[in-house]
């Protein structure tokens, strides 16, 4: 049975600027659909299957590679809840201090 998916705040401002970018960078909302598909069909699939993704440093976090977007997640046996998403081109650091 596939886990119910759950957004905390940050995660789901954190998606919402990424849509929002691209549709001002590229002037149109095209590709933010596209992408928003892509990261609903991945969420569908880690919904079955929890625990596909590769563990963080982070305790309990997991990390999904969607496109050029890190996904990290938690998961337990009713939720998956998405905790953040980035851009996997930014710093490091940034990503790092995210992680801590």
């Amino acid at each position: 049975m596939a886990l119910q998916i759950v957004w905390t705040p940050e995660a789901s401002q954190h998606f919402e600027e990424i849509l929002e970018y691209w549709i001002k960078r590229n002037g149109s909302p095209i590709y933010s659909q596209k992408l928003y598909q892509t990261v609903k069909s991945s969420l569908g699939v880690l919904a079955k299957y929890p625990a596909s993704g590769k563990l963080t440093e982070r305790s309990g976090i997991r990390v999904k590679i969607v496109k050029d977007y890190y996904l990290f997640y938690s998961y337990n046996p009713d939720h998956l809840v998405i905790v953040g998403m980035c851009d996997m081109r930014r710093d490091q650091n940034i990503i790092q201090d995210f992680l801590k």
